[in-house]
């Protein structure tokens, strides 16, 4: 178990000197931005392409430093092409973790799930993420500080007819796409000490005063409810419409583990029940990824 002493969230070395000024925000005003702008057709775009590797390594380090959860309008270099959901994280069974991993954890959620490239469709070797920010309330209107995490299914892609039955979690293998590599290995490990690994305490801080001890699972992984239906469509998007499943519902469940472990252990589920394909998820929803903190004694 990753266990460190110290603050909250808000309270890591390099918050209060952030470039970005952050005062948290509202489940209702980011959902408001992230679903504008519904799209009468589904567009494809071109994401990292030779040209843009100067931007992509200056928006890679912005995502470590700038915490705000949406930004005027930019373009995804990686993840251009997604669907946003909102819904409810939940946590219903033990857990010897903290925050909002504790049991009986209820928050509101706001998620992106997407396609990392351009490989888009049914059959096409495909790389899966989902991001998210749990926000540590039930009141929409409610200003708080969210605990954003970020998933990838296996970075080279795998050829699964469905996109729910991609995996993704916060160390995601890489395999031997030349990209997948040049990316995580090179350009990642300019700007962080171990970047396959997208941490998650900020989640496990959420709602603990500071000098709080905080429990952390190393890992976290995603996975469609068991009993989900399998959607027959070519573009992931059209696959992941809630209209597709029971009650217009899709539920994922939340699994960790820590290093050492082998099996993995379900905790809760998220509901996504709501769902938005639209430009102001593509271009002006944020995701902060935080830099590596080390375990502190």
């Amino acid at each position: 178990m990753t266990t460190r002493t110290g603050g909250a969230a808000a309270d890591y070395p390099g918050d209060r000197d952030a470039i970005f000024a952050y005062e948290g925000s509202t489940f209702n005003e980011v959902k408001a931005v992230a679903f504008s702008g519904s799209y009468a057709e589904l567009p494809h775009r071109q994401g990292l392409r030779p040209g843009r590797f100067v931007r992509f390594f200056n928006d890679s380090a912005r995502s470590l430093i700038d915490r705000r959860d949406v930004l005027p309008r930019f373009d995804k270099l990686i993840h251009a092409n997604g669907i946003c959901y909102t819904g409810i994280w939940r946590i219903d069974q033990d857990s010897p973790y903290t925050g909002y991993f504790a049991s009986g954890s209820e928050a509101l959620i706001i998620a992106r799930a997407s396609i990392a490239g351009n490989s888009l469709n049914a059959g096409e070797r495909r790389a899966f993420g989902i991001a998210g920010k749990v926000y540590p309330t039930l009141d929409p209107d409610r200003k708080v500080w969210p605990g954003n995490f970020v998933t990838v299914s296996k970075l080279s892609g795998e050829r699964l007819k469905h996109i729910i039955d991609y995996k993704p979690t916060n160390m995601p293998t890489v395999g031997l796409d030349p990209g997948a590599n040049l990316v995580n290995r090179v350009i990642f490990r300019l700007i962080d000490t171990r970047p396959g690994w997208r941490e998650v305490h900020p989640i496990s801080t959420l709602g603990l005063p500071t000098g709080s001890e905080v429990a952390t699972p190393d890992l976290m992984m995603l996975k469609a409810a068991d009993d989900t239906p399998r959607v027959e469509a070519r573009d992931f998007r059209d696959e992941l419409r809630l209209e597709h499943y029971p009650n217009h519902k899709l539920v994922y469940t939340i699994n960790v583990k820590d290093f050492d472990d082998r099996d993995w252990t379900r905790l809760g589920v998220i509901e996504f029940t709501e769902y938005a394909i639209s430009e102001g998820g593509d271009k002006r929803l944020h995701f902060w990824t935080p830099r590596d903190v080390p375990s502190r004694p």
